[in-house]
């Protein structure tokens, strides 16, 4: 369950039914380039963590050494390019 901390979110993602995933960042709160950096790197040890407590890896290690590999591959050879922009 969503705890409130009485802010709205800076990141939400959604997959519609098509398998799209549409992402909103407000980047109000991300100060920069470096502060974003750190946001992805807490995030990514959440995700594995979530993983390896679901049964989706064997622990959060091997899922943050999988995450990375994959990371990397689609950095260095993307599978799909974001689109998009800023809205108001």
């Amino acid at each position: 369950m969503a705890q409130d901390f009485g802010t709205p979110p800076f990141f939400v993602a959604f997959r519609s039914e098509d398998g799209e995933i549409t992402v909103h960042i407000d980047t109000e709160v991300i100060e920069s380039a470096s502060h974003a950096g750190i946001l992805l790197a807490d995030f990514s040890k959440h995700m594995a963590i979530a993983l390896a407590q679901t049964g989706k890896a064997s622990s959060p290690d091997a899922a943050m050494d999988e995450m990375l590999d994959l990371f990397e591959a689609e950095l260095n050879n993307p599978t799909d390019t974001p689109r998009g922009g800023i809205a108001n």
